[in-house]
């Protein structure tokens, strides 16, 4: 009996917001490393609205300085995955803020001493970057986890959507780095889909 061909994904981590910093490595590097992966489809969290009008104003600079024009240079087919819900703002009052202020600080910094995209995706630097984001969720509170957590599902069936319209396609999804992990271990759910890192696609 011939085993049933499996769609591969890999999930690809970016902490968009830090952008904007000094850090060792600029955005060609996340294009270079994009390139050199050459998916079929690429998964951004834009919403197919957004995709259609062409209104990307509003988006992350990985996605408007990079990637997108990747997707217009080469034969890279973007999947809208968006929901339309931006993602929550992590902040709170008091000691709180203070704290969460002092993680965010800490998280800069990992992205800063990274010397490439591949080094926040792996190792001690993506853990530690998905661990301080926790904590900081844990601080904001006032129902921040459920609102992710309905996030990242709703970002996840999208995902197995696409994944599943093109079973031969191997498919790169690029996130901010609080969605990865839990993203990558709900798509491994699904018997479907080889979910594997993003040098393996």
């Amino acid at each position: 009996m011939t085993e049933k061909k499996r769609t591969r994904v890999a999930v690809l981590g970016t902490l968009a917001e830090f952008h904007r910093e000094s850090i060792p490595y600029n955005l060609s590097a996340l294009l270079d490393l994009v390139a050199a992966i050459n998916p079929d489809l690429l998964c951004l969290d834009i919403t197919p609205e957004q995709w259609q009008a062409q209104s990307f104003s509003d988006l992350p600079p990985e996605y408007q300085e990079a990637l997108l024009p990747l997707a217009r240079q080469t034969d890279i087919v973007i999947a809208p995955i968006g929901d339309g819900q931006p993602t929550p703002k992590l902040e709170a009052t008091g000691w709180r803020g203070k704290a969460i202020e002092w993680l965010r600080r800490r998280i800069a910094a990992i992205q800063r001493t990274a010397p490439s995209p591949d080094a926040m995706n792996q190792g001690w630097r993506h853990d530690l970057a998905n661990h301080l984001y926790s904590a900081t969720q844990w601080l904001v509170r006032n129902g921040i986890e459920t609102i992710l957590r309905e996030r990242t599902d709703r970002l996840t069936q999208n995902i197995l959507t696409i994944a599943r319209r093109d079973p031969d396609a191997r498919v790169l999804v690029v996130v901010n780095i609080q969605y990865c992990h839990v993203i990558r271990a709900r798509l491994r759910d699904y018997d479907d889909l080889d979910v594997g890192g993003h040098n393996d696609l």
